[in-house]
């Protein structure tokens, strides 16, 4: 019998389809600039990757979000109009400043290390070393109390 991949545990499939239409309404898709949605940078995987304990509060969130709207809609947050779901989002926002802050630090992080995003936005789509950045030369003689106050620790 397979194991299920870790991943697949991590948000149901409702929670799934609620997280895709909440990333396509923090970033949409910019096909005039040939800028891809949030969606579609493999926001899930980042998180699942580098933060996976942050689905558990994510997943009460978007919970929450489809709460919402059947309470005030009678329909799935997935299948109201987008109005309806960037009303229904900015409400809940509205209550809790918080709500869904989490998802959108990852989201953004996650979305300027896709090279299409960076070639869209006239970066080069590769790391900065070696080619690297000029990095100006600063002033280590601040550093000098400290160096000449000596060891502070204990030897082990």
């Amino acid at each position: 019998m397979s194991q299920p991949i870790v991943s697949d545990t991590l948000l149901t499939p409702i929670q799934h389809e609620i997280l895709d239409v909440v990333l396509d309404q923090m970033i949409p898709t910019d096909s005039a600039r040939n800028k891809p949605s949030a969606r579609d940078v493999g926001v899930f995987e980042y998180i699942a990757d580098r933060s996976p304990e942050s689905f558990q509060e994510i997943a009460r969130q978007l919970d929450d979000l489809d709460a919402q709207a059947f309470m005030s809609r009678k329909t799935p947050y997935t299948e109201l109009s987008r109005d309806l779901q960037d009303e229904t989002l900015n409400r809940l926002r509205e209550e809790d400043p918080r709500f869904l802050t989490d998802l959108a630090l990852h989201t953004v992080a996650c979305y300027y290390l896709d090279s299409r995003v960076m070639t869209a936005i006239g970066l080069p789509s590769r790391a900065p070393y070696p080619d690297g950045y000029t990095i100006q030369r600063g002033d280590l003689t601040l550093l000098d109390p400290v160096r000449d106050r000596g060891e502070i620790w204990r030897r082990a």
